[in-house]
């Protein structure tokens, strides 16, 4: 798995039990989609390594009870604790998706549904509660609100992101 296509979920904080369930500490809330996940990519060594769930139970606020098929006893869950999980980018699972997130983003191409190619993301400004794309258009700026329901999709090979604009929002940038 290439490291620029993956999301960061959380860390494993802890085990629970003899059985080799571990415990992620979630970085942001997941949907329910996230326990339909077949598998995971846990950072080990540097290395993503793909763990497939056996089961996924809600644990606390902001936690999963992860069990994993390859992992069947307590040490073998010890030797996981503080490793990073992370999921690909198709596979995105969380609720609400803060400006931050979207750093990845920086260097791609956005195109519009309506207006075609408007220019490249040059930065992510973090305005409180309302965090932007800053996109070069020719020698213009453009900022686009960072809102998912805005990008229609993210194609990470390409580099292309796409989205829907509200009605006017380009035009003032003319």
């Amino acid at each position: 798995m290439d490291p620029e296509n993956v999301y960061w979920l959380g860390t494993i904080s802890k085990t629970r039990g003899v059985s080799g369930s571990v415990v992620l500490r979630l970085y942001n809330e997941v949907s329910e989609k996230f326990y339909d996940l077949e598998s995971v990519f846990l950072e080990i060594e540097g290395h993503l390594v793909p763990f497939f769930i056996h089961a996924a139970d809600p644990f606390g606020q902001n936690s999963i009870l992860l069990n994993f098929d390859s992992v069947k006893t307590e040490n073998q869950g010890k030797k996981l604790t503080g490793c990073k999980v992370f999921t690909g980018f198709s596979d995105i699972i969380i609720t609400e998706l803060k400006g931050f997130q979207y750093s990845y983003l920086k260097g791609y191409t956005v195109h519009d549904h309506k207006y075609g190619k408007i220019g490249k993301i040059t930065e992510i400004l973090l305005y409180p509660d309302n965090p932007v794309f800053q996109i070069k258009q020719d020698q213009k700026t453009v900022l686009v609100p960072i809102h998912e329901d805005l990008i229609l999709e993210i194609d990470s090979h390409k580099k292309l992101v796409y989205i829907k604009t509200p009605e006017g929002l380009l035009d003032l940038f003319e």
